[in-house]
Order: C-alpha cells, then structure tokens, then sequence
C-alpha cells in the first residue's frame, strides 16, 4: 500500500511540474490585450485625424463661398446704389 502511495505522489508531482505556468498565461493575456488596446488606440488617432481634416477642408470650402457671397452681396447693393443715382440724375435732367 506504500508503495502504491509513492507511486501516486510522484506521477502527481511529475504531472503537476508540467503543466504551463499561470502566470505566463496571464501574462501573456495582458500582452495581447496591451496590444490590441494599443491598435484600437491608434486606428481611433487616426480616425479622428482623418475627421479633423475633412472638418478643416469643410471650413475651408464655406469660408471660401461666404466669401463670395458676401463680395456679391455688396457688388449688387454697390450696383443698385449706382443705379439710383444715375437713374434720379437722369430723371432730373430730362424735366429741365
């Protein structure tokens, strides 16, 4: 029965000193999910640069046309003040 007894314990302590460490798994799990954290975290920067440019070139584009609107804007009222002025000069020298 001893005998049987030691026999046991050894090829439980053989078959325990084999298994893999629990520690290295652990470790090696942070280390995945360090890296998959780090890709996430990167592929997120450039997103958000990718919208911060699109933002900026949108801005740029609706500067650019109010721009244009207003020049326009003051070009007609310019005009329409010109128009007046040689439209009631006319009038007044076509009475005399």
């Amino acid at each position: 029965m001893k005998k049987l007894l030691t026999i046991t314990l050894t090829a439980t302590l053989l078959i325990a000193g084999c298994l893999p460490e629990k520690v290295s798994d652990a470790s090696a799990q942070n280390a995945a999910a360090a890296k998959t954290a780090a890709a996430v975290e990167q592929r997120a920067a450039q997103e958000r640069q990718q919208a911060e440019t699109k933002l900026r070139e949108q801005e740029a584009r609706t500067a650019r046309w109010q721009l244009a609107a207003v020049l326009a804007v003051s070009i007609a009222a310019f005009a329409l003040l010109i128009g007046t002025i040689l439209g009631s000069r006319a009038r007044h020298d076509s009475d005399k």
